[in-house]
């Protein structure tokens, strides 16, 4: 009997230590799929964030050469040095003109008119669709190295193609793919990036850059082929070189690209076989206990990265903000929070930097057209709040084509940024002053009572201008037109445009130097007299 029991309890404790490892090793293998899918998702996101901070550099870029109405070769080269912003996002840009003909290159290499890329897809795409794009992975032309590109169309006022901004990515430099390599798994792990049609652009063997994976010896792996097909998430299954790994995959939102994980599963479950084998030697009570204990430990071992993954749910629930998982803890799970965490801060960086390039004029720093027309319509909807008025002039710089003609652009965009400097101090620090276009500027006033305010105001910002700017070696003498025009809470924001641009051309035709508030104007636009 003795025997029989120490043999039932041996055996139950045998059963115990199986049936605990077991139960175990299937909450540790979810767990710590989820954790490494949460890496990969943290990634991709901030891959995606650095392509849409990219893209607004490349499209402000276009927007700011063509507002400056920059045509010719030399000119688009002088403007692109100009921008520190593109060298350091990347690593070379260059101008084709409207033949598919390179105008310039920033990083040099083949001549200008010497090179064409009028048979590459993204520029024929680009002319197609009249707007930017990303790329396929390609081999570049000037440097033979493997890239992908931006592209943003640069069209004159009557809407004509003047020439394309390419914007290349080295796909064999680290720097892009940093957030990668910084989250890469144990000492055998990776992380990679296929574009959906299966190219490889980022992957530890260098080799496989720009290969297909369908064309690569073996074919696709299961796995992958799912990838392709739409598959977003994480699995168990053998990679190319047929090793049990665990697997994960996250297409991007804005790019058909996805960026995969592999992580040897003896690496990423060592813990657990260990135990196991532990567990299995053990007999008897000795094992029963062995087992219980073994489960304690795992539960008090996994309970950090329980509550981290209780805390991302909160956070995706919106219960709580992103500091929650900011956490002091010196082990991996705190290694782990940290850097989620950083990742997230860097990103709403990002969206920030992203939001003010899309506002603000690159050559001025003043609001550009596009947020000066959102404001201007918020300042209409409340003046009926308010019971006031509202005042907008319209103004240009005096024969500023001739300034360009005779002192170069680079005095022009001096002129510019002085102006826009002296525009600002003339007015209220309330008051929104927006570059409109070219050498137009435009400042809408809030909280004024009457049309005859306007007078005064148009006559500071004229007086402004009257000291000479110092662009040039004795001073420039540069003035101003200003057309005034006065609203209620019946007008809008086109009526109001039109109306102080149709004063601003009473002012030029009166002589220019002066500025120009008509009551036909002003009744236009919704004012009593």
């Amino acid at each position: 009997m003795t025997i029989i029991v120490c043999a039932l309890v041996f055996l139950s404790g045998i059963l115990l230590s199986i049936y605990a490892v077991n139960i175990v090793e299937r909450d540790m293998t979810r767990l710590v799929g989820d954790r490494e899918y949460a890496l990969l998702s943290s990634a991709a996101a901030q891959m995606e964030q650095d392509l849409q901070s990219k893209r607004a550099v490349l499209r402000v870029t276009a927007e700011g050469m063509r507002a400056a109405q920059v045509v010719r070769p030399a000119a688009v080269r002088r403007h692109l040095e100009q921008i520190p912003s593109l060298d350091q996002q990347f690593f070379n840009t260059v101008a084709i003109d409207a033949k598919g003909t390179l105008m310039s290159s920033l990083s040099g290499g083949a001549a200008a008119g010497q090179t064409t890329v009028a048979a590459r897809e993204y520029f024929q795409q680009t002319v197609a669709t009249r707007r930017g794009l990303l790329s396929r992975p390609l081999r570049s032309a000037l440097s033979g190295k493997p890239v992908v590109l931006l592209t943003e169309p640069v069209f004159n006022a009557a809407g004509t193609l003047q020439f394309v901004l390419a914007a290349s990515i080295d796909l064999s430099q680290a720097d892009f793919f940093r957030h990668l390599d910084r989250l890469t798994p144990g000492r055998h792990g990776y992380m990679f990036v296929v574009t959906t049609e299966g190219v490889i652009l980022h992957h530890p063997d260098a080799r496989r850059l720009l290969r297909n994976v369908a064309d690569e010896e073996g074919g696709i792996v299961p796995s992958t082929r799912q990838a392709l097909a739409g598959m977003n998430g994480w699995v168990l299954a053998k990679n190319k070189a047929g090793v049990d790994s665990l697997i994960g995959y996250r297409r991007l939102a804005t790019a058909d690209w996805i960026v995969g994980i592999v992580y040897p599963t003896a690496e990423a479950f060592a813990p657990l076989v260990a135990m196991r084998q532990r567990a299995l030697l053990r007999t008897g009570i000795a094992a029963a206990v062995a087992g219980l204990l073994g489960l304690f430990a795992i539960v008090v071992l996994l309970r950090p990265l329980e509550t981290l993954r209780r805390q991302v749910a909160s956070i995706r629930r919106g219960d709580a903000g992103i500091d929650i998982i900011d956490l002091a803890r010196r082990d991996e799970v705190g290694a782990l929070s940290r850097a989620i965490h950083a990742l997230t801060e860097e990103r709403a960086r990002a969206e920030a930097e992203s939001a003010r390039l899309a506002s603000t004029d690159s050559l001025t720093g003043l609001c550009n057209r596009r947020m000066m027309e959102c404001e201007l319509d918020k300042a209409l909807m409340r003046l009926n709040r308010t019971r006031t008025g509202i005042g907008v002039a319209f103004l240009d710089i005096d024969h500023f084509k001739q300034i360009n003609d005779s002192h170069g652009h680079a005095a022009g965009d001096a002129v510019l940024v002085e102006f826009a400097r002296r525009l600002k101090l003339a007015v209220r620090g309330t008051d929104l002053v927006a570059r409109y276009a070219g050498d137009e500027f435009v400042v809408v006033f809030e909280g004024l009572y009457a049309v005859d305010e306007l007078p005064a105001l148009g006559a500071k910002i004229v007086e402004a201008m009257h000291l000479p700017f110092d662009v040039i070696a004795g001073g420039l003498p540069v003035t101003t037109s200003v057309g005034l025009a006065f609203g209620g809470a019946d007008s809008t924001r086109e009526s109001l445009l039109k109306c102080a641009d149709e004063a601003l051309y009473v002012a030029k035709a009166a002589g220019r130097n002066g500025f120009f508030v008509d009551g036909v104007v002003a009744k236009a636009c919704g004012v009593e007299h």
